[in-house]
């Protein structure tokens, strides 16, 4: 087995905190980056990526991923195993999760397409209920990689700090989250075809 060493673990929080700070890209890049031993030696908070190597071992990647969605800027003052377990409850129950999102989302309208219409540039059903923490941020990357509707709400949505600000950060994540893309394109198509399903008779994992 490799170990994880504090280096190793402070060369992928710094990829990681260009992948969501910068147009770098973790995964074009394979999480390469310039930094050097000699840098990490001069940080005072060495030690931390010490103490995250040891506990977190193959993980890290992970932890980080975690915490950077909570704090983008990459604070790791702020950077906790709350935020990781969180992070990987959710993505451990994925698809359940999503189903649960969507029974939330299709409850609140007759027809589908009108939870990504944009009303008077205002903010569509879609985004409110995910900047309210109705729905998951995993939910979001989803539906946006599958129906790109992020394209149409750059134009129609007035404001250009929440959206925009958000929009980043769903793209940064979406680059990181692995997904089966067929298996939610169907329940989607299910959806868009008016098949609301039972919440207690789930399409099976």
């Amino acid at each position: 087995m490799i170990t994880m060493e504090a280096f190793d673990a402070y060369k992928i929080y710094m990829a990681l905190k260009a992948h969501f700070n910068s147009d770098y890209d973790f995964n074009k890049y394979g999480g390469k980056t310039t930094v050097t031993k000699k840098s990490y030696l001069k940080r005072k908070d060495k030690f931390f990526f010490g103490r995250v190597a040891r506990k977190y071992k193959e993980q890290v990647k992970d932890f980080f991923i975690s915490n950077f969605l909570v704090k983008e800027k990459g604070y790791i003052g702020s950077f906790n195993e709350d935020n990781y377990l969180s992070w990987r409850k959710r993505v451990e129950s994925l698809r359940y999760n999503f189903q649960q999102d969507m029974d939330i989302l299709v409850n609140q309208v007759n027809d589908f397409n009108s939870l990504f219409k944009v009303e008077n540039g205002q903010h569509p059903i879609l985004l409110r209920n995910y900047l309210a923490n109705r729905i998951s941020v995993e939910t979001m990357v989803i539906l946006m990689n599958l129906l790109e509707f992020d394209k149409d709400w750059d134009k129609k949505i007035q404001e250009n700090v929440i959206w925009p600000s958000h929009k980043k950060r769903l793209n940064n994540y979406g680059g990181l989250l692995t997904f089966d893309k067929s298996y939610y394109k169907m329940i989607l198509i299910n959806l868009i075809n008016g098949v609301y399903y039972d919440t207690n008779k789930r399409i099976s994992d």
